[in-house]
């Protein structure tokens, strides 16, 4: 192995610009994560980059399918319009019973 190896790369600890709340959908520093433990302003948390997450009642978004693009707004709100936003993430699944789909992380 790499005498350089730091991580893999899947979560991060950043400082949080405003309140975290653990599993909500955030863009931090210009990467796309979900929080994994609450934090205050300016306190250290981590960041998960990389995987599929479950969305909808947390973070409500019109009806989505299989493979929609989902986007996240400057106040790290979750939408399908693309005008103004970020790519946050890919619908993996469609919207369930309960409001609910299974997002893949992208990083733009």
């Amino acid at each position: 192995m790499a005498n350089n190896f730091v991580s893999r790369g899947e979560v991060l600890t950043l400082t949080a610009a405003n309140t975290r709340t653990s599993g909500l959908p955030y863009r931090e520093y210009g990467f796309n994560g979900v929080a994994l433990i609450d934090a205050a302003q300016n306190e250290s948390y981590t960041l998960q980059i990389r995987g599929i997450f479950e969305f909808g009642v947390l973070s409500p978004v019109a009806t989505v399918s299989p493979g929609d693009l989902i986007y996240i707004t400057s106040g790290n709100v979750l939408t399908k319009i693309s005008t103004n936003n970020t790519l946050y993430g890919r619908a993996v699944t469609g919207t369930d019973a309960d409001g609910n789909f299974h997002c893949l992380l992208l990083q733009a």
